[in-house]
């Protein structure tokens, strides 16, 4: 990840000020904050870390240049711990968290949350609000089905988890006297679910609740007689021996998970379950009515 500098470093990186202004080696990332495109060295980063993620982890650097004193938070917090943002929030400013003292940031390209209390972790190398403070202030940011997309992916083993725990969540929530949306939150800390393992899983089964069906178990265990392994469906009802399955699109693009998904299903037919599959295109409407019959048929 290149080391981000400002115009005081030129002469100890042997830059002259005409090559910063005209060499496209040099590319400008924040206001007066320059990173060397040729600048290779290594950084600890996770390894599930993409180009976005050394973006946004180079501008947090960068701007710590010029200020020490904040952390990333919010939706930059939320893009570098590898927690689902939703497709809707388009805006990419930097965000920034300081003490209530913070004196004021005016950019464009930056936007500073005060607090009274901060709390923070370093997360590879990078100052980052913690997650609880963090899943506590997107409360009133974030729909209900998404605050437990986010608590779902925060206590699970994805992206090098999990990054905190649901007692560690309420705890947080608990310990804050004035929250907006606490009710939501708490709400939605009540749905969280471990080892889930995407947000469309985690959609699927709230969209099950909220249809009036019971609440499904995530990774039931069904153990095959066949091959002697543990098969875990995304959702079921163990008692009914009644598995709903999540597909996006890696499990039709993929020919190596497209054969294990015909494997599973049929090893766990073969041990007496019925598998429902549901896709970005399924019509919810008739599934609803699928999932009412085959609940009703296996009762």
């Amino acid at each position: 990840m290149p080391e981000p500098f400002t115009r005081s470093d030129l002469s100890p990186k042997q830059i002259t000020p005409y090559s910063l202004d005209h060499d496209p080696r040099y590319l400008q990332i924040l206001y007066g904050i320059w990173i060397d495109r040729a600048d290779d060295r290594e950084s600890p980063t996770p390894i599930w870390a993409g180009p976005e993620w050394l973006r946004t982890a180079t501008r947090l650097h960068g701007f710590r240049l010029r200020r020490p004193e904040v952390i990333g938070t919010l939706w930059t917090a939320a893009r570098l711990y590898g927690l689902p943002v939703p497709n809707r929030i388009k805006d990419m400013p930097l965000h920034v968290a300081g003490g209530r003292d913070c004196s004021r940031i005016v950019r464009r390209d930056v936007v500073l949350h005060r607090h009274q209390h901060l709390s923070q972790v370093d997360f590879f190398g990078l100052p980052l609000i913690t997650v609880p403070h963090l899943l506590v202030e997107l409360g009133r940011h974030l729909s209900l089905a998404e605050l437990v997309q986010f608590g779902d992916a925060a206590v699970s083993k994805r992206f090098c988890g999990p990054k905190t725990t649901l007692d560690s969540l309420q705890t947080e929530l608990a310990a804050r006297g004035q929250v907006r949306e606490r009710r939501r939150l708490r709400k939605a800390f009540s749905l969280i679910r471990l080892t889930v393992d995407s947000p469309r899983e985690t959609w699927l089964r709230l969209w099950i609740i909220d249809n009036g069906f019971p609440e499904p178990v995530v990774h039931p265990q069904v153990r095959s007689r066949i091959k002697n392994v543990p098969l875990q469906p995304d959702l079921g009802y163990p008692e009914l021996k009644l598995a709903i399955e999540y597909e996006g699109d890696q499990h039709r693009t993929s020919s190596g998970q497209f054969n294990s998904d015909i494997e599973r299903r049929q090893l766990l037919e073969a041990e007496g379950w019925t598998v429902l599959r549901v896709t970005k295109n399924t019509n919810m409407a008739t599934f609803r009515k699928l999932l009412a019959t085959q609940m009703h048929n296996l009762a």
